[in-house]
């Protein structure tokens, strides 16, 4: 018998421990972050941003202030004072383009992290949404942007990544917002990274380095009876905003080939990006 009650109390002791680990394998596993991987589920994540991990969500370096009203710098900016003019109204950023981010659009542009859309572009929506509660505050009247321009990439930069940043981040802004994302503009030419340029050799190498395909704008303009605004407002879509000499140029490119279009209705381009450089 004390044979028999020790077999049956290790049977029942296996029993329960194959039952506890099979437990814990059903249960359901915190999801990993979409930056560093990790599945610790003792941080509570923010409800807006489920792919991150507390930890990452709190290294996000938002823009919360702005000093210049241009271009949505957080700090002085020489740029701006520098400036005689530009295309644009203004630029708004989502974050500065600290460490952290470099990292994080490192990942989604040069090693096909395509995962961290839906991250990148909700930090955009929630600059958008901020951009279109200051501009109709401003005004005093609701601020409605009638279409989103992705910049474009050169053909060797979308064989060299597979995709456009730009138009990636547009396409979701637009699904998000219910905006329509329009394919205007076009690169003239293949440029350099302009990271690794000094300002004067930035402004040198925009100049008239875009161009509008006035079909493409004929047909913008068709889709929403321009005849019956009282002012086009278009934003262009980028991911980082360093000088401007970018933003500017496209936005000359778009402005002149409307202003060829429709002459009389007036046009107001602003710039929306992930990151302030």
């Amino acid at each position: 018998m004390s044979s028999s009650s020790s077999l049956w109390r290790r049977l029942q002791k296996f029993t329960q421990q194959t039952f506890s680990s099979s437990a814990i394998l059903l249960q359901p596993q915190s999801p990993s972050c979409a930056v560093c991987g990790s599945r610790d589920g003792k941080t509570p994540r923010h409800d807006r941003f489920p792919q991150l991990c507390g930890r990452c969500y709190g290294k996000i370096p938002w823009i919360t202030q702005m000093f210049c009203p241009v271009c949505g710098r957080p700090e002085w900016c020489p740029d701006c004072i520098r400036r005689t003019g530009t295309a644009f109204v203004c630029n708004r950023s989502a974050v500065r383009y600290d460490p952290v981010i470099r990292q994080w659009l490192a990942l989604y542009k040069y090693r096909g992290n395509e995962g961290l859309l839906p991250l990148l572009g909700e930090m955009m929506a929630m600059a958008y949404r901020g951009m279109i509660a200051e501009l109709s505050l401003t005004s005093q009247e609701q601020v409605q942007i009638h279409g989103l321009i992705p910049v474009p990439v050169s053909e060797e930069r979308l064989l060299e990544r597979g995709f456009n940043q730009a138009e990636q981040l547009g396409s979701y802004l637009a699904g998000s917002e219910r905006l329509a994302l329009y394919d205007i503009l076009h690169r003239t030419r293949h440029s350099d990274k302009q990271s690794f340029k000094t300002r004067g050799a930035r402004l040198r190498d925009t100049e008239q380095l875009f161009a509008a395909d006035l079909h493409a704008a004929a047909a913008m303009l068709d889709s929403f009876n321009s005849s019956g605004l009282k002012t086009l407002r278009l934003l262009i879509i980028d991911d980082i905003y360093t000088t401007g000499s970018t933003a500017n140029s496209c936005a000359q490119a778009l402005a002149e080939a409307l202003k060829s279009l429709a002459p009389a209705l007036p046009v107001r381009i602003y710039i929306l990006t992930l990151a302030r450089s």
